[in-house]
């Protein structure tokens, strides 16, 4: 608090203490004091004094009581002389005491608004250093202010800014290095494919010209190298896919019908996995491409599959379920019961090229592409949890279309 709110804020309490002492004193404790000393009232104690001598001397059989009457009485009148005879001293010091009173009650006031206000600055201190550690760029802030007046809501803003700017940084430099990591792709498609083609020309020709049987080895050899060819072609094939990856075009649907959808459609397409559904309470518009995020909850179903097979496992399970994510958001979680992910690539899961499988089974790029899928929807893909009682994914989708990312 400055200088200048401090003499403004003592000043008006002055100023509403000094009315108030003189407003009492006015109302008050002035008309108390003018009514014990008023000239009518001493008149007629005396009076009343004199009656009942009177009264006495005619009726002797009650001179007592009226004996005693008039002792009272001259005591009443008595205690009002000495009331009007000191009557400024005792209003000084009634003043005395009602100012005393009033600064007393001033001080404690004073200093609960000092306290209040001390503590007010405080707060305000810590929002002037949480908003330069926001523009410094630190992120998902604690500035650990609950309280529900504005200052309190605007301490909870900060840290859903501070949030939602970790967020973006987070997404931002994800989708830059995958953007480096698609462009090398690109190159690597481009250079492998013009030798591909020409490697697969020669080996037709090859197969040609040994035509005879006494060849038949050399023939079988050429076959080989044509299945490597043909699954080099494959991976310059996903090289491709990954680094064309489309933008989605999202519409607002329901949640749980896209999804339970997809359950329907796709319950038979893997042997070794029982899909399963938990539908929604009530409906979930979220803002998505269809064909894109069937092509997600493909990926995702093929790792599970995959997974369990690796396992030895008969059978598996895949659950999904969707709901209300807050923040103007909904999601949708695919979890198994399958081995969980090897701890040791857990941290890097959506990088490219992460995989546990075996050479010449997978490129790595699936949970990467799914990931620069649900960002480019505006939203994201997460690993919630991953043990030996399975895997989560939980997929978001904004609610809106103009709040998906462009």
């Amino acid at each position: 608090m400055n200088l200048r709110s401090a003499v403004v804020t003592l000043c008006g309490m002055l100023l509403a203490a000094a009315a108030v002492l003189w407003l009492f004193d006015r109302e008050i404790s002035g008309p108390w004091f003018r009514l014990g000393v008023q000239p009518e009232i001493t008149s007629e104690l005396e009076r009343s004094m004199t009656d009942q001598k009177a009264l006495a001397r005619f009726d002797p059989q009650h001179r007592d009581l009226y004996h005693a009457r008039f002792e009272a009485t001259e005591a009443l009148l008595n205690h009002f002389r000495i009331l009007e005879h000191n009557q400024t001293g005792i209003r000084r010091r009634w003043e005395m005491i009602l100012l005393a009173a009033v600064l007393a009650v001033l001080a404690v006031a004073g200093g609960l608004h000092l306290l209040r206000q001390g503590r007010l600055d405080a707060r305000l201190e810590r929002l002037r250093l949480a908003l330069i550690a926001l523009s410094d760029g630190q992120e998902d802030l604690e500035i650990g202010d609950r309280r529900r007046d504005v200052i309190g809501r605007i301490a909870g803003m900060i840290e859903d800014t501070s949030r939602a700017m970790a967020r973006d940084r987070k997404r931002l430099s994800y989708l830059k290095n995958l953007s480096g990591w698609q462009e090398t792709a690109r190159r690597h498609a481009h250079e492998i494919r013009t030798p591909l083609t020409a490697a697969r020309l020669e080996l037709t020709r090859l197969e040609r010209l040994l035509g005879g049987e006494e060849h038949e080895e050399t023939r079988q050899v050429a076959r080989s190298v044509g299945e490597e060819l043909e699954r080099l072609g494959r991976f310059t094939q996903q090289f491709t896919s990954f680094a064309r990856l489309p933008q989605p075009r999202p519409q607002v649907h329901d949640l749980g019908r896209v999804v339970e959808e997809f359950v329907t459609t796709f319950a038979a397409a893997w042997p070794d996995l029982d899909l399963r559904f938990e539908t929604p309470d009530q409906p979930l518009p979220a803002a998505l491409d269809r064909d894109m995020l069937r092509q997600v909850l493909v990926n995702l179903c093929d790792n599970s599959s995959l997974a369990i097979r690796a396992a030895g496992e008969e059978r598996g399970t895949v659950t999904l379920r969707a709901g209300e994510a807050g923040s103007g958001s909904v999601y949708l979680d695919v979890a198994d019961d399958g081995p969980g992910i090897a701890p040791e690539i857990r941290s890097r899961v959506f990088e490219p090229y992460a995989t546990t499988r075996r050479v010449g089974e997978g490129m790595g790029l699936g949970l990467a592409i799914c990931k620069k899928i649900l960002l480019d929807h505006g939203g994201d893909l997460e690993l919630r949890s991953s043990s030996g009682a399975g895997t989560t994914f939980r997929l978001t989708f904004p609610r809106r279309v103009e709040d998906a990312a462009a």
